[in-house]
């Protein structure tokens, strides 16, 4: 029961801002118009008026100068409404500071998320409904986050088992053809799969970094980091591997390049690697 009413006491907190700038501001209303009813209702003023007008009837002065008097009124009507104009400032650069602005950062930070850089995350500076937002918000990036990772761990996953595949019906090309339809039913879902995870950016910095090589598997680099292929090479492979819809593995051995057991190898290494970063 505390805590409900703690947090009903926190998410009230920017409903009773906005009733203190509605206030603020009715108050310096009130305060203006009464001192300008004040000033023209009081007795001092009035006698001063009923003598300058005797005045003027005794002719001891010109009819020009009753406006002595309207200039004095309109003098104190421009210092409240300067006043009041001061106080409609004030609110408003605190209703800017305090609520929009906090509204258009969520709103910049929401447009990246919906741009699918999960790697955004929203400061929580108060506590208050806005603040709340932005927590679910972080919330969401997060569980998202987690359930892509889910996801390229399972693609993942299915290209080791792709490859592994691959290996092993190569060894037995009179079998190849009875499991084609398969691999390449397989093989369709492996690229669907891939294009749903690499629709989002995790981590935008890692996706710059790699963008370099994205035309290059892990397979390939640490083969041409051991000078076991190289660049041409690589780059023919690539290329049959995408003509015929498979693995960057078994186009290299299509293409004679590397044979099972330095591939088995190598899938191992790049397994680890992936395990350590």
């Amino acid at each position: 029961m505390k805590l409900f009413q703690k947090n009903k006491k926190k998410a009230s907190s920017l409903r009773r801002r906005m009733v203190f700038y509605f206030l603020l501001v009715a108050i310096a209303n009130v305060f203006v118009g009464m001192e300008i009813l004040w000033e023209i209702k009081s007795q001092k003023y009035r006698a001063v008026v009923v003598q300058e007008v005797q005045k003027i009837q005794e002719k001891k002065k010109p009819v020009e100068h009753v406006f002595t008097l309207l200039d004095k009124l309109a003098q104190k009507f421009v210092i409240m409404i300067g006043i009041l104009i001061v106080v409609s400032a004030v609110v408003l650069f605190l209703f800017v500071v305090q609520i929009a602005s906090p509204i258009q950062y969520m709103i910049d930070k929401a447009r990246l998320i919906a741009d699918g850089d999960l790697s955004v995350t929203i400061e929580i500076k108060s506590q208050d409904e806005l603040a709340d937002l932005g927590k679910l918000i972080n919330d969401l990036t997060a569980n998202l986050q987690e359930i892509i990772a889910q996801l390229e761990q399972v693609y993942r996953q299915l290209m080791h088992s792709v490859e592994d595949f691959e290996i092993k019906i190569s060894r037995y090309p009179e079998f190849a053809n009875k499991f084609s339809p398969e691999r390449e039913r397989l093989q369709s879902c492996l690229e669907d799969l891939n294009l749903l995870k690499e629709s989002f950016t995790l981590f935008r910095v890692q996706a710059l970094a790699e963008e370099p090589e994205q035309k290059k598997t892990r397979l390939g680099q640490l083969l041409l980091q051991d000078g076991v292929i190289t660049e041409e090479q690589l780059e023919r492979a690539l290329e049959v591997q995408k003509q015929d819809k498979t693995v960057l593995g078994a186009a290299l051995m299509k293409e004679g390049l590397i044979d099972a057991d330095t591939l088995r190898k190598y899938m191992e290494k790049q397994r680890e690697l992936e395990e350590q970063a």
